[in-house]
């Protein structure tokens, strides 16, 4: 049987995967806030505090939560095991000097495997090695080539948004190619786990996508699994066409129940990142959407033809009749972002206002800060459960972002 069990978005969760923001968050600086992909310096301690509360929430609701950084510690088993994953994870983070590699590697590996793993996640200063020793390379002699950088080896701050290096599909599963290459050092991490924790993914899974280089990059924050035949796929401005071609064409034919893939073509820019920045689902029938995605929001449905080709068809008809029809339903509630006031959905749907994480139907985890839109869920019967936000909101992503279910139940 798969450890992996999501065939609905609002599915009651049973058990899933978060990373608690700490250290990582401390490579946030002033001078680095572009290359992390953070708005502003971010609190580490206090972001966590409010990482608490929100698996406080999971765990009330009777979700098994499990930590990234648990699962990672326990996928270093043995020497061989921890070296080939530190080889991949420095060629991804651009370090080929031999003497630099070496002398991180003289670094980490006599370490524990809570220590190992909570250090590569926090990333290694420049300083924490000035005692470790090295072979002799001319980047000794030469002067710094990134005075300005105080990392060795990098970390990313979005470890903590769980979403897009992994996605649950089904049975199965993907390991997700980035388009910004710091996030590319998350799925490094997610690949070791992947491999090596057996209770986490177990031979049953199969992998739908993996971390190809040199292929098109996806997210899975554009993944949205609306039904067990119908997922949602946003071609958004970090998930491309090659990417989701070869996802449909793997999630399809996969033995699974999907029998439709559907193409939801959002605004390219960071404001409109991906699919669940946009567009979540709340309940059965309800979904919560930014209002200024609708004016040009087209829809490709994409099924698989006898011979294993892909097809894709342009649907002509609103996103109401189009839900409708793909999901059985005799009506649907469009909910928009602070009740569908141009100003506020612009102003909360920043701050990921329609990032909402279903955890059972009709109950949702929201930022506490965006709370026009949650009055707007509680008018719909939706039961708004809220996160504080002045910390977690700065790595823009919400509680969606945040979390990858591992098993939900089914209706």
């Amino acid at each position: 049987m798969s450890t992996i069990d999501v065939y609905l978005e609002v599915g009651k969760v049973k058990k899933i995967l978060v990373s608690r923001p700490e250290l990582y968050f401390d490579a946030v600086r002033p001078d680095s806030r572009e290359f992390q992909l953070v708005d502003d310096v971010v609190w580490a301690e206090q972001a966590g505090k409010d990482h608490d509360v929100f698996t406080q929430h999971l765990r009330d609701n009777g979700a098994e939560v499990v930590y990234l950084e648990d699962l990672f510690e326990r996928s270093l088993g043995n020497e061989a095991d921890r070296r080939k994953f530190l080889d991949e994870y420095m060629t991804e983070d651009f370090i080929y000097d031999d003497a630099k590699r070496e002398q991180i590697a003289n670094y980490l590996m006599p370490m524990s495997a809570h220590d190992f793993a909570r250090t590569v996640m926090a990333g290694i200063e420049k300083k924490d090695l000035e005692a470790v020793t090295k072979p002799w390379s001319l980047s000794d002699a030469l002067p710094d080539d990134t005075p300005d950088d105080p990392y060795a080896m990098h970390t990313s701050c979005n470890f903590v948004m769980c979403r897009d290096p992994g996605c649950s599909v089904g049975s199965n599963f993907t390991l997700n190619r980035f388009v910004q290459n710091t996030r590319n050092l998350e799925t490094v991490v997610w690949k070791h786990v992947f491999e090596n924790v057996k209770d986490f993914a177990s031979e049953d899974v199969k992998l739908l996508h993996t971390n190809n280089p040199y292929g098109e990059t996806i997210e899975g924050g554009d993944i949205c699994i609306l039904s067990p035949e119908v997922i949602a796929i946003g071609h958004s401005c970090r998930t491309l066409p090659q990417a989701i071609e070869q996802f449909a064409k793997a999630t399809l034919a996969s033995g699974d129940s999907f029998k439709k893939v559907v193409v939801f073509e959002i605004p390219k820019g960071r404001a409109y990142m991906h699919l669940d920045t946009v567009f979540t689902q709340v309940d059965v029938d309800k979904f919560t959407f930014y209002p200024g995605i609708i004016g040009g929001l087209k829809l490709y449905e994409l099924t698989l033809a006898g011979d294993g080709s892909l097809r894709a068809d342009y649907v002509q008809e609103s996103l109401e009749e189009c839900l409708k029809r793909l999901l059985h339903l005799p009506a649907v509630d469009l909910i928009p972002c602070a009740g569908g006031d141009p100003f506020w959905a612009d102003y909360e749907q920043w701050s990921d206002g329609s990032n909402t994480l279903a955890i059972a139907p009709g109950v949702v985890v929201t930022y506490d800060r965006n709370h026009r839109t949650n009055d707007c869920l509680n008018r719909h019967d939706v039961k708004v459960l809220t996160v504080p936000s002045g910390e977690l909101c700065r790595a823009r992503g919400g509680p969606r972002c945040m979390s990858m279910p591992l098993v939900r139940e089914s209706l």
